[in-house]
């Protein structure tokens, strides 16, 4: 076949939504030597029984493969996110959909090109528009920017970017310690990007490849739960500090699946550390409580400031 653009769709509800895209992102960016983009992400709401708002957003990418091994590839990275099928239009921690095939309609039991759907979805045309802005229906023609147009919906705020809602500070104010600011649009989020934050302390995460995933999950010391937010990001960054020299482990990415009243469950996307490709930053003691900040801010996201014992 021949080169031509593809964009996949992405979604989820559940747990850190823009630490799964992030991941969705890596994982597509590795499959594809770095040559993908991202649409702008979109908070929607959700299609069936009640449930979380989604966040929306696609990837485009150039391939030569046959549409069946496009489909492969988006169950090959909802299977390492730990995808899981309970629920037909449930909740989900990632769905990754084959949206659009630049000229290219097909249909088969397991796959339908463009996507069965996609004219009927706003929130699939959008991010699909921002990577794409003049894409067509290959079967008829029609200019999805006029179906867009056409569908009864709310005024489209234009979303924000992946990168935004994710920001990291590094905070240099202790004489012998490190560490880090980092801002997420919900606590969720925040974990993930606290999480990744501590890993890069350690190795910096654009020296790591997205290779395999590791488990970690962070109980309450209380059968009450957390007492607080501090609390909560104190024991889950000491799992995932425990989880990393444990196992000698490198984070490319860290995502949030569950943040219970009384347990965090997360998972790492990292590769077994090797000093010899890696580039090693600094070895991490511990996570220092007492300068801990966590909390929501009168700007509406969430923040968080950790020192830790270098």
């Amino acid at each position: 076949m021949t080169m031509r653009r593809v964009v996949f769709g992405l979604g989820g509800n559940l747990g850190g939504r823009f630490s799964m895209l992030r991941a969705t992102h890596d994982l597509f960016a590795y499959a594809f030597d770095g040559h993908v983009r991202d649409s702008r992400v979109r908070i929607t709401a959700p299609v069936g029984p009640a449930q979380p708002d989604f966040a929306n957003a696609a990837v485009l990418v150039r391939s030569d493969a046959p549409p069946e091994a496009l489909l492969s590839l988006a169950m090959r990275i909802e299977e390492k996110l730990g995808r899981k099928r309970a629920e037909r239009w449930g909740p989900r921690t990632i769905d990754v959909d084959v949206l659009w095939a630049e000229g290219e309609s097909h249909e088969s039991e397991s796959l339908v090109l463009p996507h069965a759907r996609l004219r009927e979805r706003a929130f699939a045309l959008a991010p699909l528009l921002d990577l794409v802005p003049d894409a067509t229906d290959p079967r008829d023609g029609a200019r999805y920017s006029d179906v867009l147009a056409a569908l009864e919906r709310g005024p489209d705020d234009g979303g924000v970017e992946l990168c935004e809602g994710f920001s990291t500070v590094e905070v240099m104010d202790h004489t012998a310690d490190e560490g880090f600011e980092v801002t997420a649009i919900d606590r969720a989020d925040l974990l993930a990007a606290a999480a990744e934050a501590l890993g890069n302390v350690i190795v910096h995460r654009a020296s790591v490849k997205p290779l395999r995933v590791l488990h970690v999950e962070a109980i309450a010391p209380s059968a009450e739960g957390f007492s607080d937010d501090s609390e909560r990001m104190f024991t889950w960054l000491g799992e995932v500090l425990y989880t990393l020299d444990a196992k000698r482990f490198s984070a490319r990415r860290v995502c949030v699946l569950e943040d219970g009243e009384a347990v965090v469950r997360g998972m790492i996307l990292g590769e077994p550390l090797d000093e010899s490709k890696h580039d090693v930053g600094t070895a991490v003691k511990a996570i220092t409580y007492h300068d801990m900040r966590v909390g929501p801010t009168q700007r509406g996201p969430w923040e968080a400031r950790v020192i830790v014992d270098v």
